[in-house]
C-alpha cells in the first residue's frame, strides 16, 4: 500500500514568531498535569495553558487549536504564567536527580532563565505584578524569591518558610501568604521581609487555593475539601465527596470542585460564599456530564468567567461551558490522537525506514510515498541489515530479536536477550555482519550470523555502550566507578582480554565509528560543575582527542557519523553537526518537539523527534525543510 504525501499550508506559520511551534488540535502523549487559565490573546479572547507528563506545553485558543511545545523530556510538574501571559515558568522532574525551574518567552520560544535544583519543588508562582517568580522547595528554606528583572535570587524575607505547597501575593505585592502542608498558613510582609502572623490549621492539604479575595482557603485531604478561614486558620467547612478535583483559582469568588463517581459521571458543585463572608453555603450542583472512565478518566480541572477546563490521564483535553444546566450532558472533548508515533528510523539507500506500533514503512522526503513494508506491533527500535531486510528489537525488554526479510514478508528470531535490552548495534569487520548488544547495563555479548549463535564478552556494572571496530576489538563505554575505573574499555574478541584505556572521566556513552575512528561523549566532573566532551579515539594510534565542548550533562545524547559530519544532540534541545575535515560547526533549528536521533544518506538529513514526528533537513544547513508527522491513516502531515 502507498500513499502520498498530505500537506497543509498554514499562513501565519510562516511568520518567525510561530517558526518552532505546532498548531494542531493533538492532545499530549501523556498525563495532564496543570491547566493555566485568565491569560488573553493578542484580540482579548480568552486562552489557556496545559503541561504534560511528555514535557509539552499547549497554548489554546477559543477556536479550541493548541500551540505545542517541548519544554523537556521528562514531565512537567508545576508551571505558572506572568501576568502579562508572555513569560512561562516550567518545574520539570522525572521524580528523582532532575529538578530544574526554567522561564520561558512565549512569544519567541525561547529559554530566558533556568535553574538546577537538588531537591524538589513543592510550589512554583509568579506574584500578583510579575515582580518575583517564587519557588517553592522541599527544604528546610522553603521558598525562594528570584527577581524576574535581573534574574537574581533576592533575600525577601528575613525566616525560612521550611516546605511550603501554595504561594499567593497579595494584588500590591506588600504580602505574601504560604500554606504549609505541616498545618500553618503564613504571612509575610514583604517590604520589610518580616512575618506578619502565622496560623495554625489543617495538616496535609493537597492543591491548596485561595478565593473570596483571600479570605479562604480549600484544601484537599482523605476525600474531602476542607474550607479554611484565612485570616484564624480555623476549619469553616468540610465535604466528603469521591475522586474531587478543586477547579478554582484565587480570582473566584466562590469555591467550585467536581466529583468523579468511578464510571463515568461528572458532578460540578459550588461552595457560594454567604453574606457574612465568613461561612460558606451547603454544596450546589452547577451540572453534572458523561465523561472518559478508567485511566483517560479527568485528574485535572480550572475555569475562567467562560469555561470549566478538564485534563485527563491520557493526555486528553475537555471544555465545558460555565453556565448552570439541569440536564446531563456529554463533555466536548476539544483534542484528538491525530498521529502515529514513529518509534524509530534507520536508512535504506535513498529512502528510510519508519517503525511504528503499527508496521514498518519506506519512505523519502523527495517522493513522499509511504510503502508499508509489514505489520509490527511488538518492537521499539529497527536497525538496517541489508538492502532488503532489517533487525527489530525492544528496548527495556528480553522480546526476541527479529530478522525481517521485507521481499519474503517473514521474521526470524535471531536469539532471545536473557535480562533487559539495553543498546544493539549491527557491525561489519572483514565482511562479517556482527550484533553487538547490551543488556541490563551489566551484560555486553556478541552475535555472530554466520554460526547463529550468541557469547558474551564482558561483564561488569554500570555498561553503558559498545561498538566493533576494524581492528577486531570491542569497545566498552561505562561508568569509571566500577573496576578497571576508568570509562573505555578494549576487550579482544577472539581472546576476551580486557584492556583500560587512559581516558580520563566519569563516565563515556554514546559510541559511533567508522571502522577505525571511534567517537563517544566523555563526562567530567569539576569543582565548577560538570563538563561533557565529544572525544576521537584512533584505534591505529591509540590517541584521543577531545572534539566538542558541553557544559551540559545529558546521559540521553547521542552521537552519529555519517562520512565527515558528527552529529550530537547533547543538551537535547537542539542538534549539533561538526565536520571532522572542516572543523566547522552549526546547529539545526529545532521544531516543536525536542530532537531525539539523526539518520543520513546521501540525499538527506532526517530528525526524529522526541513526539514521533520528524524533521527534514539539508546536511549544510540549519534551516528545517519540513516537519512531517505520520496519521493514523498512514498519511504524512506536513507542517
Amino acid at each position: 500500500m502507498k500513499k502520498s504525501i498530505f500537506a497543509i499550508s498554514i499562513l501565519f506559520l510562516s511568520l518567525n514568531i510561530w517558526a518552532q511551534s505546532h498548531i494542531s488540535t493533538q492532545s499530549h502523549q501523556a498525563a495532564v498535569s496543570n491547566i493555566f487559565t485568565n491569560i488573553k490573546t493578542e484580540m482579548g479572547e480568552d486562552a489557556f495553558f496545559t503541561s504534560g507528563e511528555d514535557g509539552f506545553v499547549i497554548r489554546w485558543t477559543p477556536d479550541n487549536q493548541g500551540e505545542h511545545y517541548q519544554i523537556s523530556d521528562v514531565g512537567i510538574k508545576l508551571i505558572s504564567v506572568s501576568p502579562d501571559g508572555n513569560l512561562l515558568a516550567v518545574y520539570e522532574s522525572d521524580g528523582g536527580s532532575v529538578n530544574k525551574v526554567s522561564v520561558w518567552d512565549w512569544k519567541k520560544l525561547n529559554r530566558i532563565y533556568q535553574k538546577k535544583f537538588n531537591d524538589s519543588i513543592t510550589a512554583l508562582s509568579f506574584s500578583a505584578k510579575g515582580t518575583y517568580l517564587i519557588v517553592g522547595t522541599a527544604t528546610v528554606d522553603g521558598a525562594i524569591f528570584i527577581k524576574t528583572g535581573e534574574w537574581t535570587i533576592v533575600d525577601k524575607i528575613k525566616t525560612n518558610t521550611s516546605i511550603v505547597n501554595y504561594i499567593n501575593t497579595s494584588s500590591t505585592e506588600k504580602t505574601v501568604a504560604f500554606y504549609s502542608p505541616a498545618g500553618s498558613i503564613s504571612y509575610y510582609n514583604l517590604s520589610t521581609g518580616k512575618i506578619k502572623g502565622k496560623l495554625n490549621t489543617i495538616q496535609g492539604l493537597t492543591n491548596p487555593v485561595m478565593f473570596n479575595e483571600n479570605k479562604f482557603l480549600a484544601g484537599l485531604k482523605d476525600e474531602k475539601i476542607y474550607i479554611i478561614n484565612a485570616f484564624t486558620g480555623s476549619t469553616v467547612s468540610s465535604i466528603s465527596c469521591h475522586n474531587p478535583i478543586i477547579i478554582s483559582n484565587s480570582k473566584d469568588y466562590n469555591l467550585y470542585y467536581s466529583e468523579y463517581d468511578g464510571k463515568n459521571n461528572y458532578t460540578i458543585y459550588m461552595l457560594e460564599n454567604n453574606n457574612d463572608d465568613l461561612t460558606v453555603s451547603n454544596p450546589r450542583i452547577v451540572k453534572t456530564f458523561r465523561g472518559p472512565r478508567g485511566q483517560s478518566s479527568l485528574n485535572i480541572a480550572a475555569k475562567d468567567f467562560n469555561n470549566f477546563y478538564f485534563g485527563s490521564g491520557n493526555g486528553s483535553i475537555y471544555v465545558s461551558e460555565n453556565v448552570i444546566t439541569q440536564t446531563t450532558e456529554n463533555i466536548l472533548q476539544i483534542t484528538e490522537d491525530i498521529y502515529a508515533k514513529i518509534l524509530d528510523i534507520d536508512t535504506s539507500k535513498e529512502d528510510f525506514y519508519f517503525l511504528t506500533n503499527k508496521g514498518i514503512y519506506l519512505s523519502s522526503y523527495d517522493s513522499g510515498i509511504i510503502n508499508k513494508l509489514i505489520d509490527d506491533s511488538n518492537h521499539t527500535n529497527i536497525s538496517t541489515f541489508d538492502e532488503n531486510s532489517a533487525i527489530l528489537w525492544t528496548k527495556s525488554s528480553n522480546e526476541p530479536v527479529v530478522l525481517v526479510d521485507f521481499t519474503t514478508k517473514t521474521k526470524t528470531n535471531l536469539f532471545t536477550p536473557k535480562s533487559s535490552l539495553q543498546n544493539l548495534r549491527i557491525c561489519l569487520v572483514s565482511g562479517k555482519k556482527y550484533i553487538i548488544e547490551i543488556e541490563s547495563n551489566s551484560i555486553v555479548n556478541i552475535f555472530d550470523f554466520e554460526n547463529k549463535k550468541i557469547e558474551e564478552i564482558y561483564s561488569g556494572t554500570g555498561v553503558q555502550d559498545a561498538i566493533l571496530t576494524n581492528d577486531g576489538n570491542i569497545y566498552i563505554a561505562k561508568s569509571s566507578v566500577s573496576n578497571p575505573q576508568v570509562p573505555l574499555l578494549c576487550v579482544n574478541m577472539t581472546t576476551k582480554e580486557t584492556v583500560p584505556l587512559s581516558l580520563k572521566g566519569k563516565v563515556a556513552y554514546a559510541l559511533t565509528t567508522d571502522g577505525d575512528i571511534i567517537y563517544g561523549m566523555n563526562l567530567i566532573s569539576q569543582e565548577s560543575g560538570s563538563i561533557t566532551y565529544v572525544f576521537s579515539y584512533d584505534t591505529k594510534t591509540k590517541i584521543f582527542k577531545n572534539i566538542l565542548k558541553f557544559s551540559n550533562e545529558d546521559s540521553d545524547a547521542f552521537t552519529y557519523l555519517y562520512k565527515d559530519n558528527l552529529y550530537t544532540n547533547i543538551g537535547k534541545n537542539k542538534v549539533y553537526c561538526y565536520n571532522l575535515i572542516s572543523k566547522k560547526r552549526f546547529s539545526y533549528n529545532r521544531s516543536a518537539s525536542i530532537p531525539k536521533s539523526l539518520y543520513q544518506n546521501k540525499n538527506r538529513v532526517v530528525i526524529l523527534n522526541n513526539d514521533g514526528s520528524i524533521s527534514w533537513c539539508g546536511p549544510n544547513s540549519s534551516s528545517i525543510i519540513a516537519d512531517w508527522y505520520l496519521t493514523n491513516d498512514e498519511q504524512w502531515y506536513e507542517f
